[in-house]
């Protein structure tokens, strides 16, 4: 957790508990500093177009970011300016989908009183929260407190189905709810985008994969996690970019490279074949035009189930990953409904497989998308915000009527 000034969070603290709050005042928080991608984007936007009842406001800690969404009208703060710290001050409630803002911002101090509702940022294959903490797995007592507090103390957090709530968020986090409304970045990925779902995504990337497949070209993404103790399929040698240019060229194929946020990685090659999607844009949009997704450990296969496409699993450091760097939370055989491969050539071969002969995973894809996921719409946002708007905003005004009810029963662990 990162160290702050006493004497900035003494002032921060004291300017909240001076300011009255609004119960319908809701910040939406950005991911990694202020990042306009993942679940808190859709849901801000949605908050935005939909729920006039909510005076939502998106913060971000990072300039191009805001004058991004300044561009557009829409209501942006930048911390530490005068304006977010007065709005953050009369906040009730904070939605976020990581808790980067509660160990590396000195803004939580104006939030202490608002309500929390964690979206998180996908259903979790590898362990997170108090699971990751029971592990033995690249574990230190330091990183098992900063985990504990982080994972603790949400009135909501986000679920998808009960199965998940069940193996997973019920187990990561305390909370007092896990309402499973679906993801709000999956509304951008099923349906058509507008200029605002088009924000903080590559549209000259966007455009030329929609004109390439209507040239008869195949779309396929590669989606790595990261790893906590570095390296990725590039820089370890477990992708050679010259075969990769020329499998593609040979199945007519764009090759689209998408990193986690926390990774940069580099491509050495400049093919048109082969594209990289620059890591802190956000993807979803484009995702609608992929004809298969390969991933490794990363949730973003189980959003992508959503279009019953093939998915293939590049899992070259399968015994490295797991001993090293995170334990895996669910049974990997009975969540990973893809051929899975270890080793460059046996890719390419599934790759050629699944696109050209069809995905013998098919049943298992749409079994898997059941358990996974109880809406299988484009709504998940506006669920969010109803949600936000009947129970948290509700419990706030509750709150500011009766004071010796400001606060709601938490679990604090899990």
């Amino acid at each position: 957790m990162a160290e702050f000034d006493p004497g900035t969070l003494k002032a921060l603290s004291d300017i909240s508990r001076r300011t009255p709050k609004k119960a319908n005042c809701v910040i939406f928080m950005g991911r990694i500093g202020g990042a306009l991608i993942d679940n808190v984007k859709y849901a801000f936007l949605d908050c935005v177009r939909h729920f006039p009842d909510l005076q939502g406001f998106f913060l971000t800690h990072d300039q191009a970011q805001r004058d991004l969404l300044a561009r557009q009208n829409l209501p942006v703060l930048l911390f530490p300016d005068t304006e977010a710290v007065q709005i953050c001050a009369r906040a009730s409630v904070v939605v976020s989908d990581d808790f980067w803002w509660r160990s590396h911002s000195p803004v939580h101090a104006l939030l202490e009183e608002a309500r929390t509702f964690q979206l998180w940022h996908g259903i979790p294959l590898k362990a997170i929260g108090f699971p990751e903490i029971e592990s033995s797995v690249n574990m230190t007592p330091e990183k098992a407190e900063y985990l504990r507090a982080n994972y603790s103390g949400y009135d909501a957090v986000l679920s998808t189905s009960p199965y998940f709530t069940e193996h997973a968020f019920g187990r990561a986090f305390g909370a007092s709810d896990f309402p499973e409304l679906g993801y709000p970045r999956n509304d951008g990925m099923l349906r058509p985008p507008d200029k605002y779902d088009m924000l903080n995504v590559d549209v000259a990337l966007y455009g030329e994969l929609r004109q390439r497949r209507k040239e008869g070209w195949r779309v396929v993404f590669y989606m790595p996690t990261f790893r906590d103790t570095g390296g990725d399929p590039f820089s370890d040698g477990a992708i050679n970019p010259g075969k990769l240019v020329e499998f593609a060229k040979r199945n007519k194929i764009i090759f689209v490279c998408k990193f986690h946020p926390y990774v940069q990685a580099r491509i050495a090659s400049n093919d048109p074949h082969v594209r990289v999607c620059a890591s802190h844009t956000d993807p979803y949009p484009m995702l609608r035009l992929a004809d298969a997704l390969v991933t490794d450990y990363s949730s973003i296969y189980f959003d992508y189930l959503l279009l019953k496409r093939p998915i293939v699993y590049f899992q070259y450091d399968h015994e490295a990953y797991v001993t090293r760097n995170r334990e895996l939370m669910l049974d990997m055989d009975a969540v990973t409904p893809g051929i899975r491969t270890a080793d460059e050539e046996a890719l390419y071969a599934a790759l050629a497989k699944v696109l050209d002969h069809g995905d013998p995973h098919e049943a298992e894809r749409g079994a898997l998308l059941a358990r996974s996921f109880t809406h299988h719409d484009d709504g998940a946002g506006k669920r969010v915000n109803q949600y936000v708007l009947d129970h948290l905003v509700a419990m706030a005004a509750q709150s500011a009527v009766t004071p010796q009810t400001t606060s709601i029963p938490r679990r604090t662990t899990a």
